[in-house]
């Protein structure tokens, strides 16, 4: 499929002034839902330092639970999104108060959600609570969790509701390691994160299976893990995107070694996470043709 220059300048571009608003207001009603069930603001960090001010997180505590880290992660959080993915990613994390099971403590905040938004908006899943979205916000994943070793700052984890599996991200380290790879590559980096995001969703229309098997998280792991001078060859966007898809197809037998953003979690954790990465690179690289 042929781009344009001027297609590829409009996917690149970053999250509009309304977006950004309606992802301040999905994570202030999620902490407005905390209040109400108790909860008091006791810190507001702002940015991690972002160029936009969607990276943010507030610290809530009360007298029976302790406290909780309210943290926007996510494409949202890392200025990755594109506007085909509408959701917000927000972690609740509960640090030690008074001892609660993880089954109860997502039941405590699927309450607090309801009391807010009310029973036909909010949704239990397996792994989050989905609060439905509307023209004043973005439709909300909040995600229980508690923190890995007691410090958020060491990662989160959070347990299925079904399988019972205990699941680890690292949000924090995610969104430090997006920003060092953005300067290295003087900004290059997520601009072509956000391409090939949408270059993904139009092989998928296309009926392109690989591209379903890879979502846009690890769209933007895959490409984090291209060396940094690959960013530099050129200063147009086609042609960076073209440099970033030949390294990888000529480069398949390292994706076994990839790891995601945050730099710990291993992005082929079973063989057959290899063969999609294989195949998907291998597909973007007959897909991708750009027209000057």
């Amino acid at each position: 499929m042929k781009f344009k220059r001027e297609e590829l300048e409009r996917y690149a571009q970053p999250l509009s002034d309304t977006e950004k608003e309606q992802c301040k207001h999905a994570i202030n009603m999620v902490k407005d839902a905390l209040i109400s069930s108790g909860y008091i603001v006791t810190k507001n960090l702002d940015t991690y330092e972002s160029e936009i001010d969607t990276s943010y997180y507030y610290e809530l505590r009360d007298s029976v639970y302790g406290k909780i880290t309210l943290i926007l992660q996510g494409s949202y959080a890392n200025n990755t999104n594109i506007r085909r993915v509408s959701d917000v990613d927000v972690s609740v994390v509960y640090q030690p108060g008074l001892p609660i099971s993880f089954e109860n403590y997502k039941s405590s905040i699927y309450n607090s959600l309801i009391a807010k938004f009310g029973k036909d908006d909010v949704q239990r899943k397996n792994k989050s609570i989905n609060v439905k979205g509307n023209s004043y916000r973005k439709s909300i994943d909040v995600v229980p969790a508690f923190p890995r070793n007691g410090l958020v700052e060491n990662g989160i984890y959070l347990i299925t509701d079904k399988e019972k599996e205990t699941i680890y991200n690292y949000p924090l380290q995610h969104i430090k390691n997006g920003l060092e790879k953005n300067k290295q590559t003087n900004y290059k980096y997520k601009k072509i994160v956000r391409i090939i995001k949408y270059i993904k969703f139009f092989m998928e229309e296309c009926g392109i299976s690989s591209a379903k098997e890879i979502g846009s998280f690890k769209v933007e792991s895959l490409i984090w893990n291209v060396p940094n001078d690959v960013f530099e060859k050129y200063t147009s966007l086609g042609y960076i995107v073209e440099e970033v898809i030949k390294y990888l197809n000529e480069h398949l037998w390292e994706i076994n070694t990839y790891y995601e953003v945050n730099g710990i979690k291993r992005l082929c954790n079973i063989p057959e996470d290899y063969t999609k990465y294989v195949q998907f690179v291998k597909d973007l690289n007959v897909f991708f043709e750009y027209e000057v």
